[in-house]
């Protein structure tokens, strides 16, 4: 199987890609092994899955499950 080339990030021990695209890409794996994953047990039922990309301070994208507008709220509520 073909991975995405990652690193480890100075922010955390999260993975860590060095430009959008590999992220993107990472990110397309990762929905479909989900996905299958899912399919094989018959039920999306409580099915926690990848959907956006991010770059941290360090310059390193990351995969996250947390949504854009929850993200954006939650940024709002600490800046307040």
């Amino acid at each position: 199987m073909k991975t995405v080339e990652f690193h480890t990030c100075e922010c955390s021990a999260k993975r860590a890609f060095t430009d959008e695209r590999a992220a993107q890409k990472a990110l397309g794996r990762a929905q479909a092994k989900r996905d299958r994953t899912a399919d094989r047990r018959g039920q999306r039922r409580a099915l926690e899955r990848e959907n956006r990309v991010y770059q941290c301070h360090f310059g390193m994208w990351h995969l996250t499950k947390q949504s854009r507008r929850s993200y954006e709220g939650y940024a709002d509520y600490c800046a307040a």
